[in-house]
């Protein structure tokens, strides 16, 4: 049943101050208090506009003028002092809005940082360019509807959800709407060309526990939001999503369509309009090419004349519309329209981009101690084909200014055939290959044949890419899709000024899968007892290793807690991303072993911490669609502390009754760090 549904209040405040640290300042606390009252006013609102004007604001149309292309405008209600808002057309992959054709932050970066404060950070520098801008909606990628495990934000609905969660906080803080959802564009394809299926039409309350746990978590860490439906098919696909997100969640915001999200109106009857209010659609965005058969226009004003649709479900959906508007202070501070200003300033230097890829890089493989360089140890040859010559070249500076002594060869495509490498290539002790295909196959393998220490910084993000030569080169890092701006802080971790401390977010196949899978994440892995080429979660310390203490779990009401010390014995601090992963007895029919909690966490030399993870009972659980809450049958779950999905070294036990989770988004208890020994 459509219905302005009640907010949830001071329960969202639990995730987003999870990991700020847990210290809740008074005007924070405030805000999420008031949030009460956000549906309420939403409510309030809609009540008070005429039936043409709520039928208005359901649909964002092209703005009007000629600095205004491909973005759209929700009307507004100027009676009632709600202004125009303005926002992109999701249908294509976000983009910055001073123009700039290349994504803001390399996505799998960020989120192989495992660091929910940077995404934060990337929220607020986000939010601070939108609204300068006169942008008031920006789309979050890294979670969708339906299930996907190649998402921007990596193969993990926990750590996806998170990580989306805080930049749509950081947005939020910023008067600035974040709308959860992905598009095709932003899923990478598998090598074998296989992709699950994603036209069949799917029940919403079998993706509770899946893709929707990834939106959920979205939401609950940002304390708010919209959700985006259509980013891989039609909103239809996914049946009963508004029972799950307005009765079962207890979410008062809006679910939007992208331009054709929702179908499209071919003719004067009001079933389109039907279909979409029925599978949840609030918002429409209409693209600037529909000519007019758009879903919630023409159609939905027939459906309400004719009496199949019945107005006080549009006034319902005028009220989600409003909440989330709300949630975001977007009405109260709406950002003035870019062609109003004369002058948009930059934002304030931030070392954002640099902290990301400094953290975000992961270090694969390191086979006697080649990295990081050592000086001492003389020059190192530095390799990249034609397209990688220009970041090549960056690189190679920022490595001797590190005091490195480098000689740069741009060898030819296809290089590796006897005779085709540059001379250089066989007299270097130590050879740094950038490489971001597997066109650059032949020639690592070739170079490592020469007999000299070979390293291979990859820089693309595909989780499929094959690696022939493992074994027989030293050292591998996966440094994501960076380019000019990532020299600098690729250059001090080759060259040991910083530590490596990122962590897969996703699994790295070496495109080989088990026969069968439709999916190739980490469970599916798992399910089908075969060790991927490197897991999720994976990530290698040139600074030495770190002992994780007994674990130990207990029961607080509707989480768990797990308990463990970490020590760092070596002479250098150690940043560590400790994973839990739980469980269920077999006998029961929930997902394989999952991610549960993490904590991202610096070990000073010679200490040791003590950490507390709280892990909400829905991980274990099913969703119960008769009851809107999460079903935990009785019996032993186990729990696994380690560094990756498959590295796991401390297990515990814990027994439970069979119990029933509250539905509504939650609030988590704060991890706690205790004071080190």
């Amino acid at each position: 049943m459509r219905h302005a549904a009640r907010w949830y209040g001071a329960a969202l405040i639990g995730w987003g101050m999870l990991w700020l640290g847990g210290n809740v300042t008074a005007s924070c606390a405030a805000g999420v208090a008031a949030a009460g009252a956000v549906a309420a006013h939403g409510a309030e609102m809609a009540a008070r506009m005429q039936p043409a004007e709520q039928q208005a604001v359901v649909q964002a149309r092209p703005s009007a003028g000629a600095d205004t292309n491909g973005l759209l405008d929700w009307p507004g209600v100027p009676r009632l002092g709600l202004p125009v808002l303005r926002m992109p057309d999701f249908s294509t992959t976000a983009q910055p809005a001073d123009g700039n054709p290349c994504p803001m932050l390399p996505w799998l970066a960020l989120a192989a940082t495992w660091d929910p404060e940077l995404a934060h950070r990337a929220g607020v520098a986000r939010a601070r360019s939108e609204w300068r801008h006169g942008r008031a909606v920006l789309r979050v990628g890294g979670v969708d509807l339906l299930p996907s495990g190649r998402l921007q934000a990596g193969e993990d609905q926990v750590l996806a959800g998170t990580t989306a969660g805080m930049i749509g906080a950081g947005l939020l803080s910023g008067h600035v709407l974040p709308v959860f959802g992905s598009v095709m564009g932003e899923e990478q394809a598998r090598a074998d060309g296989v992709m699950p299926e994603r036209t069949r039409q799917v029940p919403a309350t079998q993706l509770v526990a899946h893709s929707l746990l990834g939106v959920a978590m979205a939401l609950e860490t940002a304390h708010g939001g919209a959700i985006l439906c259509g980013g891989m098919a039609p909103c239809q696909t996914v049946t009963g999503l508004e029972q799950v997100v307005h009765d079962g969640w207890r979410f008062p915001g809006m679910v939007m369509a992208l331009p054709g999200g929702a179908g499209q109106a071919t003719d004067n009857t009001a079933a389109p309009a039907l279909a979409a209010v029925g599978a949840g659609v609030d918002l429409e965005q209409v693209g600037a090419h529909e000519d007019g058969h758009d879903v919630l226009g023409a159609s939905l004003r027939q459906a309400v004349r004719d009496g199949s649709l019945k107005p006080a479900l549009v006034q319902a959906m005028a009220a989600h519309i409003l909440a989330s508007f709300y949630m975001a202070g977007s009405i109260d501070h709406p950002p003035p329209f870019a062609s109003t200003r004369a002058k948009v300033d930059p934002a304030p230097d931030d070392t954002l981009v640099s902290d990301v890829e400094a953290e975000g890089t992961v270090l694969l493989q390191n086979e006697n101690r080649v990295l990081p360089f050592d000086p001492a140890l003389g020059p190192v040859l530095v390799l990249a084909r034609p397209a990688m010559a220009h970041a090549a070249g960056l690189l190679a500076d920022a490595l001797r200014h590190a005091g490195l002594a480098i000689t740069l060869n741009t060898v030819a495509d296809g290089a590796g055939a006897p005779g085709t490498l540059p001379p250089a290539a066989a007299q270097a002790a130590r050879v740094l290959v950038l490489s971001d295909s597997n066109d650059d196959n032949r020639m690592i393998t070739s170079l490592a044949d020469l007999g000299g220490h070979v390293a291979v910084v990859l820089g693309s993000d595909d989780p499929d890419r094959q690696m022939p030569w493992l074994d027989m080169v030293d050292s591998v890092v996966q440094a994501w899709a960076w380019r000019d701006e990532y020299a600098q802080p690729l250059a001090a971790l080759l060259a040991g000024q910083q530590d490596f401390s990122g962590h897969l977010p996703l699994t790295l196949t070496g495109g080989f899968y088990p026969p069968g899978m439709a999916d190739a994440d980490y469970r599916a892995f798992a399910n089908a007892h075969v060790v991927p080429l490197f897991p999720f979660g994976y990530g290698l310390s040139t600074r030495g290793h770190v002992a994780l203490g007994d674990l130990h779990v207990a029961r607080e009401g509707n989480h768990l807690t797990a308990s463990f010390s970490v020590t760092n014995p070596g002479s250098m601090p150690v940043r560590v991303v400790p994973q839990l992963y739980v469980e269920a007895p077999p006998d029961l029919p929930v997902a394989s072993r999952r991610l549960a909690a993490w904590r991202s966490v610096v070990v000073a030399p010679g200490r040791t911490l003590r950490l507390g993870m709280p892990v909400s009972l829905r991980l274990l659980g099913q969703w119960d669609p008769a009851g809107g809450n999460w079903a935990v049958g009785a019996g032993d779950y186990t729990l696994s502390l380690g560094f990756s999905s498959v590295m796991l070294v401390r297990h515990a036990t814990v027994h439970l009754p069979a119990l029933h989770v509250p539905g509504a988004l939650e609030a988590a208890p704060t991890p706690v760090i205790a004071t080190a020994e």
